[in-house]
């Protein structure tokens, strides 16, 4: 079965409705957590009315959550921004192993420097690993163990073929614009929207779109701006495949941005595995 990839759209205003950065913080965790639940591979951060200061704060927050924790040291340096990282949730994800690790496993590694056999690499062994492929420096790759013995580890670039954590892009243009630039492009974009049919009078429809999409996006809109505002044009408007209400009836008068992707990535998944 080809792998299908999902992708969630989420406003850098999405943190503007505090300052405290412990608040913004956990609300980031959990849309990191949320998205990890339900396999999505890419965390797009579109500009809506927020300042680049949020939108990297978002990111930097995100990618420290998807980085493996005995990689974080090495590739966070301490800063006020990230100050608050230890209320995060831990992901669990295959790409974060909690122990050492044996042959034919997969890890993430950070390069650390080329020698004539090839690049050291920091896998969380306990000691550096070798790939005999002269790779680029200071960068987070992905590897499977080929060989451990007691004078050295050998690993080779590869990566599983099931979900291993997700990419998180900082676009900087509106949504129109963050969607069209997207690659792979998705072939199903579906809006969100409190003012949009209940999904529960579209199951079929939906089920069908989902069932034959390899890459799926699914957009959000922010505190102050929902999908209606940010895509008012008629001809952009055209981009969106479906608009559904994920959470009709609602029993409060807004639904905050991570409650809305916990909620929506729920329903899609039960629908994505539904017989």
């Amino acid at each position: 079965m080809a792998q299908k990839h999902l992708s969630i759209f989420i406003p850098g205003s999405v943190i503007a409705e505090t300052k405290d950065l412990r608040i913004r913080t956990y609300k980031i965790g959990l849309i990191g957590r949320s998205a990890s639940i339900f396999k999505a591979d890419r965390i797009v951060i579109y500009s809506d009315d927020s300042s680049n200061e949020e939108v990297k704060f978002i990111s930097d927050v995100l990618t420290y959550m998807n980085t493996p924790q005995y990689l974080r040291k090495k590739v966070f340096p301490i800063t006020k921004e990230l100050r608050n990282v230890g209320i995060l949730p831990p992901l669990r994800t295959p790409h974060h192993p909690t122990g050492k690790p044996g042959e034919g496993d997969y890890r993430q590694g950070l390069t650390l420097k080329r020698t004539r056999k090839g690049t050291v690499v920091d896998i969380g062994a306990g000691r550096p690993a070798l790939c005999k492929e002269k790779l680029s420096v200071n960068k987070i790759l992905s590897f499977k163990v080929d060989k451990i013995t007691k004078d050295k580890i050998t690993i080779v670039p590869d990566k599983p073929d099931s979900y291993w954590g997700y990419q998180t892009i900082s676009t900087h243009k509106n949504l129109y614009q963050s969607i069209k630039s997207l690659e792979p492009k998705p072939d199903l974009v579906i809006g969100t929207s409190r003012y949009a049919v209940p999904i529960t009078s579209v199951l079929d429809e939906v089920k069908d779109c989902l069932k034959g999409s390899k890459h799926t996006a699914i957009l959000f809109g922010g505190p102050y701006s929902g999908l209606h505002d940010l895509i008012s044009d008629q001809q952009e408007r055209g981009i969106v495949d479906l608009e559904v209400n994920t959470i009709p009836s609602q029993g409060t008068k807004t639904v905050r941005t991570e409650e809305a992707i916990t909620s929506t990535l729920s329903v899609f998944n039960l629908l994505s595995n539904a017989e």
